[in-house]
C-alpha cells in the first residue's frame, strides 16, 4: 500500500502544480475562483495521502474541515481557559474527530490533536 500511496501523492502534487500554473494565466473572476477551489481540493488530497502514509489516521472521524478565520487558537482541551498549543491560520485543513458543546476536536494532518471553537471551523461537504 505504501508504494501506491507514494505514487498517488506524487501524481497529486504534479497535478496541483499544473493547476497553479494555469491559474496564473486566467483572467476571469469565475474561472479563477473555480480553479482556486480545485487547487484547494488537491491540497486536501495531498494532505490526506500524507496522513495515510504517516499512519496517523484518527480513530474517530466526523469529516474534513477547514479553519475559517485568521489566528485561531488550537487548544489542549475544549475550554477557553485551556492551554493554547498553537495558532492556526485561515484555510488550514483539519479532520474533525469529535463534538463537545461549542467545541470541535480536530486532528491536524501532522497528527496533532486539539480543540477549536466550532464557529472557527467549516465542515467540508
Amino acid at each position: 500500500m505504501e508504494d501506491t500511496v507514494s505514487e498517488l501523492l506524487e501524481q497529486e502534487r504534479q497535478a496541483k502544480a499544473k493547476y497553479q500554473g494555469l491559474l496564473t494565466r486566467l483572467h476571469g473572476v469565475v474561472e479563477r475562483r473555480l480553479l482556486e477551489r480545485i487547487i484547494s481540493n488537491k491540497a486536501f488530497e495531498i494532505e490526506s495521502l500524507k496522513l495515510l502514509r504517516s499512519g496517523k489516521v484518527p480513530e474517530r472521524f466526523i469529516g474534513f474541515g477547514m479553519v475559517s478565520e485568521d489566528e485561531v487558537n488550537f487548544r489542549e482541551s475544549p475550554s477557553p481557559y485551556a492551554t493554547v498549543v498553537s495558532i492556526l491560520s485561515r484555510e488550514t485543513p483539519v479532520i474533525l474527530t469529535e463534538r463537545r458543546g461549542n467545541w470541535v476536536g480536530i486532528q491536524l494532518y501532522d497528527g496533532k490533536d486539539g480543540w477549536v471553537f466550532r464557529d472557527y471551523v467549516h465542515l467540508l461537504e
